[in-house]
């Protein structure tokens, strides 16, 4: 197969898990889009916080088609492992699946470097391994082996011009449906010069592994530390909301602008933790007891979410809004009413298996599409039975966008709010009360700060 061309299987696949992605997620937006060559032997250097699903959504935001290098064991699994093989992915045998035992990877690496002198593109996530934190783990040196041998096999005539483009993804919230997600590209890293530039091929590896961490956690969410990612992702959720008090981010953030919001409380968690370490330690202290008494209350915040639900609402007010919510209620309640025995059923077959976060998104893509079309279907089939063809298409048609339009529905109303876990709020106003008490005082601290900060921001860039 030429490299540049993009097989009818290939492109069957990329039109299906489009759609689904776009189906699951909400707003999935692409930066530096342009940094992708158009031609040529490239390596995607991708971070890897969301199991199958980053190599699933990689493959629908660029019109390459990729070779993917996968663990081995993925394709003993029936059927994927055919499938697998059939778009040209790439089977890599690692330690840790193998007892810790020595693996032999020789072939692996010449078949990377096979698709990478037809001019074809390799996708691989340098850290080795999926995992469910905001941060980028360090990162093996197989990416960067792969390049240099690809780059210094090539003849004098002939230089194959491999470039490396790093792209770090951002789940806002990686577990949840209908959350937005961020893919920057960053620009392409030319592995010649990084061979020039070395004293040799060692040196090079080291260099160009260096250089790909570095351009991650620049395009990423980097936090260090496993047990600060809640406490970035609270100081986020307070910050958004001062923002929008001061009239900022009408209509809500694009998942670049909140990615970018992030980075910049990490920086200022950072910064003050230098400046100030004692105050620091107060703040931090004060939040996660905040924290405690949330997810004590069932409000949440078992797990670090960079976005919320409520958070894009209508922006009427008063009677024209009250006006649009009961207009909508009856295409709401037809889409609630159609979806609900689905969703139970997929929450109930959730229950028991106790998934990691980098495994949630996966489970509820695939099982969910499962249940869901199957439940639809049966659906699709009683309402043909009973009021004929036409009647019938046009109800499986209206399926998926009215269960959509329930869920903002839902969310407009704040009624997603009313779960079994969070009556206790409410059975509890007082401790209530003196939660949203101390979130203002919070959002007050954090305000003072973050004029301090956007201060320091403004020196260090006049520096």
């Amino acid at each position: 197969m030429v490299a540049s061309t993009v097989s009818p299987l290939y492109q069957a696949l990329r039109a299906t898990l489009r759609a689904a992605v776009k189906v699951f997620y909400g707003d999935i937006e692409v930066t530096g889009g342009e940094h992708m060559p158009a031609t040529g032997p490239t390596i995607i250097a991708c971070n890897h916080p969301n199991s199958i699903v980053d190599p699933l959504l990689l493959g629908t935001v660029t019109q390459r088609q990729i070779a993917y290098c996968a663990r081995d064991g993925l394709f003993r699994v029936p059927l994927f492992g055919r499938v697998l093989r059939s778009v040209g992915a790439i089977p890599i045998r690692r330690r840790s699946d193998h007892g810790g035992a020595s693996t032999d990877n020789t072939d692996a690496f010449a078949a990377c470097g096979a698709v990478l002198a037809e001019g074809g593109v390799l996708a691989i996530f340098p850290e080795g391994k999926t995992h469910g934190h905001l941060r980028i783990e360090p990162l093996k040196t197989g990416t960067a082996r792969i390049a240099v041998a690809a780059e210094t096999g090539a003849t004098t005539r002939r230089r194959l011009g491999v470039r490396i483009v790093p792209v770090g993804i951002t789940y806002l919230v990686r577990h949840a449906f209908r959350s937005d997600i961020h893919v920057a590209f960053g620009p392409p890293i030319e592995v010649a010069e990084e061979v020039a530039a070395a004293g040799d091929e060692a040196q090079a590896v080291r260099a160009l592994t260096t250089r790909i961490g570095d351009a991650l956690r620049e395009l990423a969410v980097h936090v260090e530390k496993t047990e600060d990612e809640r406490l970035i992702a609270q100081v986020t959720a307070i910050v958004v909301g001062i923002r929008a008090d001061g009239g900022l981010d009408a209509g809500g953030q694009s998942p670049a602008e909140r990615t970018a919001l992030v980075r910049r409380v990490v920086d200022a968690y950072r910064w003050f933790a230098e400046v100030e370490p004692a105050r620091t330690q107060e703040l931090r202290e004060r939040l996660e007891r905040f924290m405690e008494e949330r997810e004590a209350l069932g409000l949440g915040g078992e797990k670090p979410a960079l976005q919320h639900r409520g958070e894009r609402r209508l922006p009427l007010r008063g009677t024209p809004r009250i006006a649009v919510l009961v207009a909508a209620a009856p295409l709401a309640g037809f889409g609630l009413l159609t979806s609900v025995v689905p969703h139970a059923m997929l929450r109930l077959l959730m229950q028991p298996l106790r998934l990691s976060t980098d495994r949630v998104a996966l489970f509820k893509l695939l099982a969910g599409a499962v249940i869901f079309a199957a439940a639809y279907a049966v659906e699709t089939v009683a309402v043909a039975r009973l009021f004929g063809v036409v009647p019938a298409v046009v109800f499986g048609v209206s399926l998926v966008p009215a269960a959509l339009f329930a869920r903002r529905y839902l969310i407009e109303t704040r009624l997603h709010r009313l779960q079994i876990r969070s009556l206790g709020a409410w059975r509890t106003k007082g401790r209530l009360e003196a939660l949203r008490s101390e979130r203002r005082a919070l959002a007050e601290a954090l305000t003072e700060l973050r004029v301090r900060y956007l201060d320091h921001v403004v020196q260090r860039s006049r520096s």
